[in-house]
């Protein structure tokens, strides 16, 4: 039977920084379309007629929706690097 093995300090911090540096990328995009679909929105109430923004606002959304059905933990609220920790250790 296989023991879980806890690791140091210094080598769960370094999973983490690895981690994070490889889901920098989508956390960066996911942030960029929010606030691209912030504005779009906005622009969109000052002139509902404008089926450009429309058009614009609805690809924002899919985007968007295609980023948190991929990666269900960036709109979830939780560390993801958590997660990720625990799955590589066996347990902690």
């Amino acid at each position: 039977m296989d023991v879980a093995r806890i690791p140091d300090e210094f080598e769960l911090f370094e999973r983490i920084y690895n981690y994070r540096k490889s889901i920098q990328h989508i956390e960066r995009e996911y942030l960029d379309l929010r606030v691209r679909l912030r504005d779009a929105e906005a622009d969109l109430r000052s002139d509902s007629q404008n089926r450009e923004l429309k058009a614009q606002v609805d690809y924002l959304k899919g985007r968007l929706k295609d980023l948190e059905s991929r990666h269900s933990w960036i709109s979830s609220g939780r560390p993801s690097e958590i997660a990720s920790c625990i799955g590589q250790t066996g347990g902690i």
